[in-house]
């Protein structure tokens, strides 16, 4: 019985693993090998002007650690990534679901000539959220 028991906890947390490796500690430019799906949520959403511009459209640029936040009771990757060696007012934030539902993103880049943009319909507290990251 213990055995048993044994083996259904271990393949219920290797069935997890690939979910939680995403949250571990991970920077922007990972989620699209850690998690496709949210990463194609991103990809959905950035306006297609942006698409090819490797620090919106990959989330590939100069950037912290992901973090995750709550919204609506589901989970959502969170951070910012800017323009490597010139980071100073061109950044793009970001709140992806971790389920894939959903992107919303917010660009401010004096080099491309954008002030405020945000994209994928976000509410206000995503607005919120997104202007937080932009200023941090």
């Amino acid at each position: 019985m213990r055995l048993a028991f044994s083996c259904v906890i271990t393949t219920f947390c290797l069935a997890l693993a690939p979910a939680h490796a995403a949250w571990a500690q991970s920077y922007p430019f990972e989620l699209a090998r850690a998690d496709p799906l949210a990463f194609a949520a991103w990809r959905w959403v950035v306006p297609a002007q942006f698409r090819n511009t490797p620090w919106i459209g990959s989330l590939n640029g100069a950037a912290g650690l992901m973090s995750r936040v709550t919204m609506r009771q589901k989970l959502f990757y969170y951070g910012k990534v800017c323009i490597a060696y010139d980071c100073r007012g061109n950044f793009a934030a970001f709140l992806i679901a971790a389920d894939g539902s959903e992107a919303a993103g917010l660009v401010q880049s004096r080099v491309l000539g954008v002030g405020n943009l945000y994209f994928g319909a976000p509410d206000d507290e995503a607005r919120q959220l997104l202007v937080v990251k932009i200023l941090q």
